[in-house]
This record gives structure tokens, C-alpha cells and sequence, in this order.
């Protein structure tokens, strides 16, 4: 923290105040008081520095006085200046009164209960009526007394004393005569050495506090700022993880209170527990935020944490059931009070922060807190079992936020809390509602309770509870988790083929979200899905097999399938899909991995549209992630970004760690082809993090998915932490048979270029096994992007033996992946075309980078148009293998300068008086060194290197150049 001054600062460093910025802000008070105002966010650190200031002060023989305001309602006049001169004048009353004008002395008794014994003779008034004026005229002798200066009686109080610091401490809370008072001691400062230290939340104070700080001429601010990651991190134990740390500092914000508060119990902070004993107690701490609130406050930050951490007011009425005006002054209450604060949308709020969402929502009981969730729901039906049943409509009815979050009861259901049936069909349609309002831990503790065994409950309602079970734990990326609940369930279902059928459409979907698509023929439960009278039923299990036969590359099957899956959603309207709105999705993730990416950016496009007109939040990150993937292979590349910050943002609204890497991987890789670094690096930094601590197949393709655009960043710290996870080496048995060509493609390409960049020598076999990988899938698949991908891969393998057959490899690429409508991946194939020719020649080379800067034109992809540029000027593979002559020794540069002039091994020989078996000996060496396999390739590289002087003969007569017969 630098030093003091009168202007107001931004403190981000250290939270300690150097010694000598203290001593100096002591010594300023030599000549007259001074005021010190500490500010900032609650839990940031105002409190611990102004008891620096106070230890500090009593070490160099400072008198303290020191109080904290507690809550208004509970204050009598004057407590703050009470309760901070108690201490001080509790052994020492007559002392310091003897200062004090026996006229005042009543005054001061009204203020200091230790003083009223010394006069209790005299009239006391009550404290109501007596003004700050004549209060403050009566401390002043007081003060000067406690600050060591001589007083009537010529005695001193506190001898040695070198003046008094006043700190107060909350003044946001204080007392209105307790600020009349505070402002008469600032406006009409007493004459002795005092300093006077006010600290309080700027957002909760008064606007009269706010501007008698500011309007004091001789006062300092210093504003308290959130403190660097790495002192955060230094707060923690050594043996926490990495994945903890991150967490916690990405929810902490820099803030060093909330941040030990949340380490001190980070699990209970990731999850919602159980509203008993055990589950409150990690935010008891918390508590503290709400005393000054009303109980009509108190019971609309309740029902505002039922909503969530973001609502409106339209909700509040129907959850809090307060009448207008009381619903009103409670509301004003908690934004006075911090709580909650404006919204970014237009008449939306949130809590301050998570953590009072999560202690106001955990002080409810569950009967109230079930009857809360039910009693907002009034319009929109959430999703069905199966069938799905429109809702009839209703005019003038606009679905909002309140009508999906929070749950699916009509206002005369609660009355059936008491029958066990009853409460456990309300708990499964409430965890639904918290599901699709996007809050999956929370829906989890209503859901988990439907999981006991013995409840006496119909087999649909039990399949139902577990399949939005299973949702809620796929939210957060427990897939394996969501596998093994519905198939707990599952053998329980075989007399209903509905709910058999509902629990394997369920598996199926977590297997596929997954990355671990089944086997085998199609589950004979499906049968009754695929069959069923409603529309929407089949489209949803069509979808689902669709998508299946995708990720297995059976092509021809999945086509017919999602094109009457397409033909069915297209002909039902948008509110009879919120029935099954994730039917959408499927489809349109099958008809992007078929290459028809623009029906896919249809089906997104309207997906997203419905989930965000109707608060259906689960499903926005996405349709979101999906639309940015197609957008950018179409070369969309505005539309891509804009899709990559919203899936991001609605990912961290949610909070699962496989929606936010997915999305950050997205992102990520969206910004850096629109020429946005910034924001690609610390997407792609976050979306590694929440991969870190998984082993699932979805974390390897986010992994493998970022590998790509680390190398484009250039970012080797983060690229070797992903490849020290396995992802590659797991990559080889990728289930999902339609990413494989895709994932072969950048393995092959990141292999030569880590050879290139570390100068490895021999025949680059790695990439070539990668190569074959993905010609092997694309096969499979036959579509024409798949097959550009390997033959892209294949150039990559071939880049550095055989520049010649990479450049055809290629060239091809370009072909197909023109076909398939890729004009990003075209321009990559350009680029690899036109590294190749680089080598054999340049006028080529030159057209194709061209031809790559004519198809980027209007695109928007200014991250690829810098690549070009760089690949263009610099010729990155021309100082690779300059890098690799210089590793030749003195005599193998000699005889490589020979072998480009066309000298055969005798003559080589006789030239520089070697034997023959030296010269092959030298040879061989300098193919390994040059990682070539002919002696062209050595005269090619020699040929690059102008600065390598030719040879000087040790003797006789320089052989005629002639062809090479002994190699």
C-alpha cells in the first residue's frame, strides 16, 4: 500500500500499511486533527487496517478509543461515541472529568455511564434532547484529556501520552446523533492532537456521511481494493489442490474475508445442503449481513434466495405474500443494506453475492421453502415425463422468469405438504423447476430426498425423479454419476414401458453428453418412444438415436433419422416444445457432426431463442456452445464470438464445470480467429482449470480441443500442462468416431510443429499414426469434411520428408473441405499448401497465401489474417532448418556443401583425403541431423543456407561435378 495522501486511491497491493506511512499519517496530526476515511467492498479488509493503524498508534504511546456501530434499530442516541470511549473512562472517570466544567459533566454522564456516579447530583436531561453542539463542546475538554494534554486541573490523564486516535469503525450503521456528533468533532475539530479514523461501507452509508468525508478539506481516503492472487493464494495451505485454489479465488473475487470464509468450508459453498443444523453452520458467519433488516426484510431476502441469485420484483409478490407497501419497504430495505443491488438487465436484481443467496436460502424450512417454490408458478408447464401436453392458452399471458423457476404447482396443491405421495410428486416438480432455472445443486437437495427406498409412489413419478436427478448431476459434469442413478432405477421399470423408456432416453442422453456413446443395437425401451401418437415424444427419442448413430459414423442411418426429426420439430410450435426443448438440441448437434452445419445453426438458433424467452437456463449454454461451433466452421466468425460469451456466461450462471470448459474451450477458440488474444488466453486458462481435477472422456475433448489454439497463442506453459493430463494419449480411443478425423487433423499438425519447434531428427512417425487415425474415421463417415481433415493431416505427417507429396495431400485437403463448407479449415489447408511449396518453390507459395487472404476477406477472422501475414514474411520452417544446419559439424558442413553440388561419395572422398566408409559414416549423421531421408533433401536445405561458405580442398584437383552413383 503506497502512502497516504488527500486524494482517493485504489488499494490492490499488500493489506498491510507500511510503518512509516503510519508514522507519518501520525505525525500529520502535529499541527491540527486529522480524519482518515477507510472505504471499500464489506469483507475486504477496512476493519484488520484500521487495527493496524490502532496497534501502531499504541505503540508509539498513543491514547485509543475505538468502537464498532451495530444495528440502527437497536441503537440508543450517541452509542457509537458510548461505546468507544467506554473502556477508556471506565478506571478513570474522575480523573478525566475534573477537566470537564462541572456545567457539562451532566451532559458527558448522558453519553458514558461510567461518568454518571461523579453526577448524579446534577439535572439529566434525556439524550433525545440534547443537541450535538452542546455535546460536542462537552467532549472536547474530555479529549483533550485523553490525548495527554494538561487540563484545569493541571494534571494529566494519560501521562506520556502523544495525542488520541478515534476510530470508529461501521459508521455506515451509526446513530444519527452519532453522526451530528461526528460531524460537529470533524466541521470544529478540537485543539489537540487527535485523529480521527471513520471506516465504512461507501454503498450503505448515508449520503450526509458520504459528503461530510468528501467536504473536509484536511481529511485522506484510502479505499480498500481486492489483493493480488498470489498474497490470496498465500493464505491457503500448501497442500491445497490447484482446481480448489482457482475455485475459490474465481468466487472470492479478491476479496481476503470471503476468501478465508470460503476455504474455511469450500464444500459446503459448492453445494447446497439440507437447511438443518449441519447445513447452516458454514454460513452462520454470513448472518451478521442481515441483523440490521426487518423481519419483512428478512422474509423477502428469504424469498428472493428461493428465485435465486437473480429475480425480479414481478416475482417477489406471489413468493413473499406481503402486501404492496410492505413489500415495497422491505425491498428498499435490502438494497439499502447492500444485500441485493441492481441487476445488468433492466429491472433485475441479485444478492451481493452468492454466498447470502445461499445463507438466506438455507435458514428456510423445506415445507415453506416447497411452498414458496410451488406458489410462482403459474403459466408455462415444465418438461413432461414423455408425452407432452400444451398448456391451453390464456391471454395476455407473457412467460417470465418466475414461471419456470420456480416450479410446476398450482396455488391449490400446497395443502398436500402432509400426504407423503403428495410432498414427493411437489419435490420432484420443484428440483424440475430448479433444474430448468439453471441451479442443479440446489435441485439435487430436493431431489435426493425422492431416492429413499419404501415410498409407495407410481413407477412414471419414480422414473421422472430420476431422470431429473440425473440431469441436475450432468449440469455439473457427474455424468458417470447421472449413468449410475438411472440405472439403479432401471430395473424397477420393466411394467411401465413409459418409464423404462423416460430412464434410457435419459442414459442415453448422459452417455452421449458423456463422450462414451453405447454399443450395439438400439435399447428395445425405445421402441415405445419412437412409436408414440405424440409428435414431440418421437422427436425427442429420434433425436437421441440420431445423434447416437453420429457418434459411431453411421452415416447413412443418421441422416434418415434427423431428417424426420427435423421434419417433425419444424412442424410443432415453439411453446409445445418447452415440453422437449432439448430435442432441438440433439438434432441440431447430429446435423453439425453430418456437416450440415447451416440446418444445424437453424436449430440452435431457434433453440436458444426458446430457452431464453422462457427462462429455460439449462439448456442455454448449450444451444449456445453449439451455435458458436457451427457459426465459426461456416465463417461466421461475429456471431461465433457473440455465441462463445453467452454460452460462458450462462455456463458460470450455472455453475458445472463441463458446461464452463466447453464453453471457455468455444470461446476461447473464437476469439483467437477473430484476432482477440486476450480474451482467448484467459478463456482457454479457465476452461483448463475446470478440467483438471476430471478424467472423463468430455474433459479430454475440451483438452484436445484447446491444444490447437494454445499453439496458435503461442502459450507453452498451459499447452504442457494439458498434454501432462493424457489427453493424447487417451486420444487414440476416442468413442465418438465423428470428432476423430478432427482430433487426428491438429495431433498430426501440433506433432510436426513440436518437432520443428525442438528439432527432433528421424522419420516423424507420431504424426503419421495420428494421420492414419483419421483417414480410418473419415472412411467410416465418407463426408467430405471428414475426409479434408485427414488428408490434412496426411500433409501434415509428410511436411517435413516429403514437402513435395505434402503439398499435393494438401492441395487435395483444399478440394474437399471446399465441398464440405468450411472456409476457415479451406484457408488451413491453404496454409499448409503453401508451407510446403515454401520449401520447393516460392512463387507457389506465395499464390497460396494469397489464395488464403482472398477467402479471409469479409470474414472477420483478423487472428488467422495475422497468422497468414506471420506464415507469409517469416517463413517459420526456413528458420527451423537454418536452426538445424547449425548442429552440423565443421567437416559435416563441408561434405553437405559437396553433396547439394552434386558430388558423389568418391569424389567427396578424394576431395577432402577421406575414405569412403567416412564419408557414409558423416552422411548418415547429417541425415539425422537434418531429419532427411535423400541427398536432394540435403542439397535443398544446403541451398537455403547461403551463409554456409563452400569447402576448401585439402589438395589436388577439384573433381568434376557429376550425378551421384554410390549413394
Amino acid at each position: 500500500m503506497r502512502g497516504l495522501d488527500a486524494r482517493p486511491r485504489h488499494e490492490s497491493a499488500s493489506r498491510a500499511l507500511p510503518t512509516a506511512d503510519v508514522l507519518r499519517l501520525l505525525e500529520s496530526t502535529r499541527s491540527a486533527p486529522a480524519t482518515v476515511e477507510i472505504h471499500g467492498e464489506p469483507w475486504i479488509g477496512k476493519t484488520r487496517l484500521l487495527h493496524q493503524v490502532l496497534e501502531a498508534a499504541r505503540g508509539q504511546g498513543w491514547a485509543v478509543a475505538h468502537a464498532a456501530a451495530g444495528p440502527l434499530a437497536s441503537a440508543a442516541p450517541y452509542q457509537l461515541f458510548s461505546d468507544a470511549f467506554e473502556e477508556a473512562l471506565a478506571d478513570r472517570g474522575e480523573g478525566v472529568t475534573s477537566a470537564v466544567p462541572a456545567a457539562q459533566r451532566a451532559t458527558l454522564s448522558l453519553l458514558f455511564p461510567a461518568l454518571a456516579p461523579t453526577a448524579a447530583s446534577l439535572p439529566a436531561p434525556s439524550p433525545d434532547s440534547v443537541p450535538a453542539g452542546a455535546v460536542g463542546m462537552a467532549l472536547r475538554p474530555l479529549l483533550r484529556e485523553l490525548a495527554g494534554e494538561r487540563g484545569q486541573s493541571g494534571q494529566s490523564v494519560q501521562v506520556g501520552a502523544r495525542g488520541l486516535v478515534l476510530a470508529l469503525d461501521d459508521v455506515h450503521r451509526a446513530d444519527p446523533a452519532s453522526l451530528d456528533l461526528l460531524e460537529n468533532l470533524v466541521r470544529r475539530p478540537p485543539g489537540t492532537r487527535l485523529l480521527i479514523l471513520v471506516a465504512h461501507r461507501d454503498r450503505q452509508s448515508p449520503l450526509r456521511l458520504r459528503g461530510l468525508l468528501s467536504s473536509v478539506p484536511a481529511s485522506r481516503r484510502i479505499e480498500v481494493g481486492p489483493l493480488p492472487e498470489q498474497e490470496l493464494t498465500a493464505l491457503l495451505p500448501k497442500s491445497t489442490s490447484r482446481r480448489l485454489r482457482r475455485n475459490l479465488l474465481g468466487r472470492a473475487g479478491g476479496n481476503p474475508g470471503l476468501f478465508l470464509a470460503l476455504s474455511a468450508s469450500p464444500d459446503a459453498y459448492e453445494r447446497t445442503t439440507t437447511p438443518d443444523v449441519s447445513g447452516l453452520a458454514p454460513f452462520t458467519r454470513f448472518l451478521d449481513e442481515f441483523r440490521a433488516v426487518s423481519d419483512d426484510g428478512w422474509l423477502v431476502a428469504q424469498s428472493a434466495a428461493i428465485l435465486g441469485e437473480r429475480f425480479t420484483l414481478q416475482e417477489m409478490p406471489s413468493v413473499a405474500a406481503l402486501p404492496a407497501d410492505r413489500l415495497a419497504a422491505a425491498f428498499a430495505e435490502l438494497l439499502r443494506e447492500d444485500i441485493v443491488r441492481p441487476g445488468e438487465v433492466a429491472g433485475s436484481y441479485r444478492f451481493r453475492h452468492p454466498v447470502l443467496c445461499a445463507t438466506a436460502y438455507h435458514t428456510t424450512g423445506e415445507e415453506w421453502r416447497l411452498a414458496a417454490h410451488s406458489a410462482a408458478a403459474q403459466l408455462v408447464r415444465l418438461p413432461g415425463p414423455c408425452a407432452h401436453v400444451a398448456p391451453e392458452a390464456t391471454a395476455n399471458r407473457a412467460p417470465g422468469a418466475g414461471q419456470v423457476r420456480s416450479g410446476l404447482l398450482t396455488g391449490d396443491s400446497c395443502h398436500a405438504l402432509g400426504d407423503e405421495a403428495g410432498l414427493y410428486g411437489q419435490r420432484v416438480r420443484t428440483g424440475k423447476a430448479l433444474v430448468v432455472a439453471g441451479r442443479p445443486k440446489e435441485a439435487l437437495e430436493v431431489l435426493d430426498r425422492t431416492a429413499r427406498a419404501g415410498l409407495t409412489v407410481p413407477l412414471l413419478a419414480r422414473a421422472e425423479a430420476a431422470e431429473w436427478r440425473a440431469r441436475a448431476q450432468r449440469l455439473l459434469g457427474r455424468h458417470a454419476l447421472a449413468e449410475s442413478v438411472l440405472m439403479t432405477v432401471r430395473a424397477e421399470m420393466a411394467a411401465d414401458p413409459e418409464a423404462l423408456a423416460l430412464v434410457d432416453l435419459a442414459w442415453l442422453a448422459a452417455a452421449l453428453e458423456r463422450g462414451c456413446p453405447p454399443s450395439g443395437a438400439t435399447l428395445p425401451s425405445l421402441r415405445w418412444a419412437v412409436r408414440h401418437d405424440d409428435a414431440l415424444t418421437r422427436a425427442y427419442a429420434w433425436a437421441l438415436l440420431g445423434a447416437w448413430d453420429t457418434d459411431w459414423g453411421r452415416t447413412e442411418q443418421a441422416e434418415f433419422r434427423l431428417g424426420d426429426t427435423a421434419g417433425l420439430l419444424d412442424g410443432i410450435d415453439d411453446t409445445t416444445l418447452i415440453g422437449r426443448l432439448d430435442a432441438l438440441y440433439w438434432l441440431g448437434r447430429g446435423l453439425a457432426r453430418l456437416e450440415q452445419d447451416e440446418e444445424a445453426a437453424r436449430h440452435f438458433e431457434r433453440g436458444l431463442g426458446i430457452a431464453a424467452a422462457h427462462d429455460l437456463n439449462y439448456l442455454v449454454p448449450q444451444f449456445a456452445t453449439g451455435l458458436a461451433e457451427v457459426c465459426l466452421r461456416l465463417g461466421r466468425v461475429d456471431l461465433a464470438v457473440e455465441s462463445g460469451r453467452r454460452a460462458d456466461r450462462a455456463a458460470h450462471r450455472i455453475g458445472g464445470d463441463c458446461l464452463m470448459a466447453e464453453a471457455g474451450a468455444g470461446l476461447s477458440r473464437a476469439a483467437w480467429v477473430s484476432g482477440d488474444q486476450a480474451t482467448a488466453r484467459d478463456a482457454a486458462q479457465r476452461a483448463a482449470d475446470r478440467t483438471e481435477a476430471w478424467r472423463e472422456p468430455w474433459a479430454d475433448r475440451v483438452r484436445l480441443s484447446l491444444l490447437e489454439t494454445t499453439y496458435d497463442l503461442d502459450d507453452q506453459g498451459l499447452r504442457k500442462r494439458l498434454m501432462s493430463m493424457g489427453a493424447v494419449r487417451r486420444a487414440a480411443a476416442l468413442p465418438v468416431v465423428s470428432l476423430v478425423p478432427a482430433v487426428g487433423e491438429v495431433l498430426a499438425r501440433l506433432e510436426w510443429e513440436s518437432r520443428l519447434e525442438s528439432e527432433q531428427s528421424g522419420p516423424d512417425t507420431e504424426a503419421g499414426r495420428w494421420a492414419a487415425v483419421a483417414e480410418e474415421a473419415a472412411g467410416r463417415l465418407r463426408l467430405p469434411g471428414a475426409t479434408g481433415l485427414a488428408l490434412l493431416a496426411r500433409a501434415h505427417h509428410h511436411q517435413a520428408a516429403d514437402p513435395l507429396k505434402a503439398a499435393v495431400f494438401a492441395s487435395s485437403a483444399v478440394v474437399a473441405l471446399t465441398r464440405a463448407g468450411r472456409p476457415l479449415d479451406v484457408v488451413r489447408a491453404h496454409l499448409a499448401a503453401a508451407t510446403a511449396w515454401h520449401d520447393i518453390d516460392s512463387s507457389v507459395a506465395r499464390s497460396q497465401f494469397g489464395q488464403a487472404r482472398a477467402l479471409l476477406d469479409g470474414y472477420g477472422a483478423h487472428g488467422y489474417l495475422e497468422h497468414t501475414d506471420t506464415l507469409a514474411t517469416q517463413g517459420p520452417r526456413q528458420q527451423s532448418a537454418d536452426a538445424r544446419l547449425t548442429r552440423l559439424s565443421g567437416r559435416e558442413r563441408e561434405i553437405s556443401v559437396l553433396v547439394s553440388d552434386g558430388y558423389t561419395n568418391q569424389q567427396i572422398a578424394r576431395a577432402l583425403q577421406l575414405s569412403h566408409k567416412t564419408v557414409e559414416t558423416h552422411l548418415g549423421r547429417i541425415f539425422r541431423k537434418l531429419d532427411v531421408g535423400s541427398r536432394a533433401q540435403v542439397a535443398t536445405s544446403i541451398g537455403r543456407a547461403s551463409r554456409i561458405p563452400a569447402p576448401r580442398s585439402s589438395g589436388g584437383p577439384v573433381p568434376a561435378r557429376g550425378p551421384d552413383r554410390t549413394a
